[in-house]
């Protein structure tokens, strides 16, 4: 049962945290005539964050094999949830924008956070049951 809940738990928590982090606590900018990279990297990490959140929402439902196989795509949705900031779309040029200075590391920290939870809840599924 422990397994389960640290199997699941935190990709439910950051992801749900991925897709609403720059529409709230770590806003990107509000233009309103032209939408800059920001607004496009923050409707991309909704469908990502909700992707890990409803990953880890089977893992409460299925046999171990099958988490470390949710864990696995938790991974690497959460190395998607960092290249999108970084590589894909990226933020705004200036280093003085919020976007640049709280939303990009916002969400580079919460995708890392995935992945060290994942491996772990990866590594605790692989070990081998204790027999009574």
């Amino acid at each position: 049962m422990k397994n389960k809940l640290f199997a699941s738990i935190p990709s439910i928590v950051f992801g749900a945290l991925i897709a609403i982090a720059p529409h709230t606590f770590a806003y990107v900018c509000k233009v309103e005539k032209m939408p800059m990279a920001c607004h496009w990297t923050a409707q991309a990490e909704i469908g990502v964050g909700a992707l890990i959140a409803v990953l880890g929402v089977i893992a409460l439902f299925v046999a171990p094999q099958i988490r470390i196989g949710l864990n696995i795509a938790a991974v690497l949705g959460a190395l998607l949830a960092i290249a999108v900031p970084t590589v894909l779309i990226g933020v705004c040029p200036g280093a003085m924008m919020h976007c640049h200075m709280v939303t990009r590391p916002t969400l580079i920290v919460l995708g890392v956070l995935t992945i060290v939870f994942s491996a772990i809840a990866i590594w605790l599924d692989s070990r081998p049951a204790k027999r009574v």
